[in-house]
């Protein structure tokens, strides 16, 4: 940047106004984003708090994840993020635990050599348990097949079916897509859930072999973490810094409209009855689907269609005095085979964090969404979780009911998202971020959010010639 245009570049951030329209991660990252350089920032989100699916609960005098409790380690976006918020030191890495699946089979532990479920060796004991020896000898036959066959396949679904048989899609592939994204694994797209497995497997010249040679390394170290206190540090975190940058947060005020105008935008919401409006020079969309649809259709075309995301989904989170759960007897979660269970999956949150012995167990049990009354889904999931733990659950302390919303992973196979992506993100004064447009994990929410307020922030500040805007 010239020296002499800093100035004008300053004033004009001064000068320019932002909305942010959603309060989840996505929205205060794109807020922050934007209110660091100096941009006039208000933030509307409609329910009581902040964070989206980052949200916690007080139970049994503590408090308590009830959604999203983690993060993927990577370098990027996140790490600078909680480098910036000074929450490095309060990293907390995960704990070596098993994942597990059920079906037909019972319960049983995934092979440590795997992914995404998909085993290296068929003939391992794990997998043979899982999927029987006629499933194992089926399995075999990938290495078998002729070399003309593979490395060209996108769907998971098709490349496991075709190359290692029905059994290892649907009983060991099948429970994570569907239990951890609400996805049939049909619709994943292979290149972009397992980076390299599909050039492995030209190599190779088999899936199991490909997985083998894909497999990390052991002293990779931990792929995920966590924050000291709970992911709602990281929430409050943010909250802070937009203060701190005197961003202008709206809680329990949810946005009803935009309306272009000639120089941007003009938000509206209701509040006592009466329709308010703000003036703004861009916005940043940041609700999950559905909202974001309404707002948008009536400056865009194809966001009338079919909703993309998966079906909502009913969380329980349980704290317990269970000891029989000290031994981590289904390791960090259970992921149930569609159809036979009542619950999707059971995530046993204290065999994946540190955990002092005598402390209660925190457990969240994932089910379809229901109109169950709280103490009945409750009670549900409860069963669910003693049946798919294998355990005495012990004494029940704290409940917690929630209804989330999901979205499709980055790596699903989604044309129609990949539409909607690319009309959304046309306008350099509309911004549009969220799992529900680029894919779920906060990992790649914070980084799309960066990106996103980046775009809109350099249509704010300098023409496409790379000039300071004028005043």
């Amino acid at each position: 940047m010239d020296a002499a245009a800093a100035p004008d570049l300053i004033s004009q951030a001064r000068r320019a106004r932002v909305a942010v329209v959603g309060g989840g991660v996505a929205g205060l990252v794109a807020a922050l984003e934007c209110a660091k350089l100096g941009i006039r920032v208000t933030l509307f989100e409609a329910g009581d708090r902040l964070g989206g699916i980052v949200a916690a609960a007080e139970l049994d005098g503590r408090r308590v994840d009830v959604a999203a409790d983690g993060f993927r380690v990577a370098p990027g976006a996140l790490q600078e993020l909680l480098d910036d918020l000074g929450l490095r030191d309060a990293v907390v890495s995960a704990r070596e635990a098993e994942t597990w699946v059920a079906g037909p089979h019972g319960v049983a532990p995934l092979p440590d050599a795997s992914i995404l479920g998909i085993p290296a060796n068929p003939f391992d004991a794990r997998v043979r348990r899982i999927i029987g020896w006629s499933g194992t000898w089926r399995a075999y036959v990938d290495r078998l097949r002729p070399p003309l066959t593979i490395g060209a396949q996108r769907s998971l679904g098709a490349l496991v079916e075709s190359r290692m048989g029905p059994r290892v899609l649907e009983r060991m592939v099948a429970p994570l897509t569907f239990g951890i994204h609400g996805v049939p694994p049909e619709e994943v797209d292979v290149d972009r859930a397992a980076r390299g497995l599909n050039a492995a497997l030209t190599r190779t010249g088999s899936l199991s072999g490909a997985v083998a040679q894909q497999l990390p390394d052991g002293d990779a170290g931990p792929s995920r973490a966590t924050i000291e206190g709970g992911m709602s540090v990281f929430v409050d975190a943010i909250a802070q810094r937009l203060a701190d940058l005197e961003v202008d947060v709206r809680t329990g005020t949810a946005a009803t409209g935009l309306r272009r105008t000639d120089d941007g935008w003009t938000v509206t919401w209701t509040a006592e009855d009466e329709e308010q409006t703000l003036d703004v020079d861009a916005v940043i969309v940041a609700t999950p689907e559905g909202p974001a649809r309404r707002l948008l259709a009536p400056h865009l075309p194809g966001l009338d269609g079919a909703v993309l995301s998966p079906e909502d989904v009913d969380v329980v989170t349980l704290v317990l005095d269970a000891p029989a759960l000290d031994a981590r007897p289904r390791g960090h979660a259970v992921y149930a085979a569609p159809g036979t269970a009542a619950a999707i999956a059971v995530v046993h949150a204290t065999a994946t964090w540190p955990h002092r012995a005598g402390e209660p167990h925190i457990v969240r049990v994932t089910t379809p969404a229901s109109d169950l009354a709280d103490g009945d889904a409750i009670a549900a999931s409860t069963a669910a979780a003693a049946e798919l733990l294998g355990v005495d659950l012990g004494t029940v302390r704290g409940t917690h009911r929630a209804r989330w919303s999901r979205s499709l992973p980055s790596s699903a196979l989604s044309p129609a998202r990949d539409e909607v992506r690319r009309a959304v993100r046309q306008d350099e004064g509309l911004g549009v971020v969220g799992a529900w447009v680029d894919g779920t994990g906060l990992t790649r929410v914070v980084a799309d959010a960066k990106d996103e307020a980046e775009r809109i922030r350099s249509g704010l500040l300098w023409h496409a010639g790379g000039q300071a805007a004028s005043t």
